[in-house]
């Protein structure tokens, strides 16, 4: 079984970037690049989709043969009182 390593920054800054998603159309707000530092497979687009900030990503598998994955993340919204105790 392998392993790959993905940055969850670009998608959380993303979201937070843009506040309440419910606000936006669908669109693509932002990408996360490939390079020789990560697992990317090819560019990841980080999207507005029915009011939900998401990212699908295809990562190359390290530490084995051969091997792929694909992931969709999304990005909830978090209350910034829930987040300080308020």
């Amino acid at each position: 079984m392998g392993e790959a390593e993905i940055d969850l920054q670009p998608l959380i800054t993303s979201g937070d970037a843009f506040g309440d998603p419910d606000n936006l159309p669908d669109m693509q707000i932002d990408k996360w690049l490939t390079s020789n530092d990560d697992c990317l497979i090819k560019d990841s687009m980080i999207n507005v989709v029915d009011g939900k900030v998401k990212q699908e990503v295809m990562l190359k598998l390290q530490n084995v043969e051969s091997g792929e994955i694909v992931l969709e993340l999304e990005c909830g919204l978090l209350l910034r009182n829930e987040l300080i105790g308020i």
